[in-house]
This record gives C-alpha cells, structure tokens and sequence, in this order.
C-alpha cells in the first residue's frame, strides 16, 4: 500500500506539505475525497510551514513520561503547576537533550538502512525539535508538555511527508518507525458533520456493531477486530491505530482495507479512481 505518497510537494516558505494524497493498488490508483457539509469535495492537502505541528496527513506515535526525568532537568527546577507558555517552552529546554538523542538515533538508523550519503540529508535540531529530511521522506521530532498531564512531556515522532511512491511499503522504513510511530492521522481540510456520518454507520448492519459515539455526537469510534484496526473520528480529523501490537507495516496496510470499507458505506469517505 502506498498511503498519501506526495506526487507533486507545495512548498510554502521552507515548508513541505502533501499536495495530493494518492493510495495505491495493484489495480489502479485512487484519490481520497471527503465531502464536507457543503456537499463539495476536497482533496487531503497541506498548507503548513515546516515550523507548524499541523499537517493534514501524518504518520506519528509518541511517547509520555515525567519531567523531572528529562536530561535537561536540574535539582534546583521545579515542576510545572499548569500549562502556559513559560512552561512549555520550560519543557523544551529541560527537553531538549531527549529530542536530539531520539533524532541522533534515527539520523544513525536511516543512514544504515537507507544509505543515504551526508549531502543527502538535511538535519537539525534546536530548543527540543528536530527535522530529518531525506530525499524520499521528511521527519519531526519535539518534545513537548504533556496536555493531559501538566507533569509529564511528550516526545513525539511525525512523519510529515512522503516524496516517493515506493517508500511506504519499503520494509526497510516500516523497520525504522515501527518503534517509533503508531497511528496514522489525517486532518479534514474543513469541518465534518459528524452526527450524519454517525447516522449512515448505523444503518450499515456490518458496521453499526462496531460503532461508539458520545451522546451529544461529536465524535466516534469503529473498533475492527479483524483488522486489528480502531477508527476515531470527530470535526476534525480521523485516526487510526492498531488494537494490538506497533506494527508500521500493518497499520499501513489495514487503514487502506478500512478505507475501502468507510467508502462501500457511502458516508463520505470515497476513495476515487
């Protein structure tokens, strides 16, 4: 499967985001559409600068602990009481240590696989994120404060862009990120109204058993054990993820199977040849 592989890449400023988002089978190409509340589609497409966290397809895992155990994290600081911006940018520094080892090691890691030569790749890292960029994909690396727990950080792995068609069924990348990234991302170019997709699940009889939503339908879940495969969907944007195991390779694949799910059940998400 090759999952929203960048056939032509907007640059915005020094930014790099996908400008079409394509899946591929042995058959045919095919091109995701998402129909928004105005009933016109829209393309899966980014506008971000390489600055901004927001890309509108990602592949990303992440990984939580206390703050008082970052490299950067002296005797004499004192944990967070709340999230502001002095925090933050507190977390960054202490964080910082952290984020360039996780970004060394991956340097180190894609060098061996890929075997990329030095001018190849553009690499840096500074106030607790990291890029990687390589000629057939583009990394971030930050390390953040937690959002649900003002003691705790986040460091974060995002692959933001894939410039080859070949390279999100490489083993040698699904070895790489299998460790590091566990969830594929895709945010919605506009709004979503959720509460008609939910409706249109519910008549689905193969899917209305694996359906959870809130009660005021502002977002849902669709758990696929045979495909190992949670769905979560809100306003904004629908994520995927596993149920079992980190397995890069899998998720890749199975999103694309759920893909064509979603889209037999006519609710919005179409996938068009």
């Amino acid at each position: 499967m090759n999952l929203c592989s960048a056939r032509q890449i907007k640059n915005v400023g020094n930014g790099v985001g996908f400008r079409r988002c394509t899946l591929n089978n042995p058959n045919h190409s095919v091109r995701i559409d998402l129909q928004s509340q105005s009933a016109q589609p829209f393309l899966i497409e980014s506008q971000s600068t390489v600055h901004s966290n927001t890309q509108q397809s990602r592949i990303l895992g992440s990984v939580v602990g206390r703050i008082r155990k970052l490299g950067g994290y002296q005797k004499h600081h004192h944990l967070p009481d709340g999230h502001s911006d002095a925090t933050r940018n507190f977390v960054r520094k202490a964080g910082h240590p952290d984020a360039k080892a996780t970004a060394d090691q991956l340097y180190g890691d894609i060098r061996t696989l890929f075997g990329y030569k030095r001018r190849e790749f553009d690499y840096s890292c500074e106030d607790g994120v990291a890029w990687i960029k390589t000629p057939d994909f583009d990394l971030q690396i930050r390390i953040d404060q937690c959002t649900e727990d003002q003691k705790n950080y986040r460091l974060t792995t995002e692959i933001v862009a894939l410039h080859s068609d070949a390279i999100s069924s490489n083993p040698h990348f699904h070895e790489c990120f299998t460790h590091h990234c566990d969830q594929l991302v895709i945010e919605f170019a506009s709004p979503i109204d959720v509460e008609s997709k939910i409706d249109a699940i519910e008549d689905i009889p193969a899917l209305a058993d694996a359906l959870q939503y809130e009660p005021d339908g502002s977002s849902f879940q669709l758990k696929l054990p045979d495909l190992d495969l949670l769905i979560e969907v809100n306003t904004f944007e629908m994520r995927f993820s596993l149920l079992t195991l980190r397995n890069l390779a899998k998720l890749l694949d199975h999103s694309q199977q759920a893909f064509e799910i979603l889209a037999s059940a006519e609710f919005g998400l179409r996938l068009r040849p």
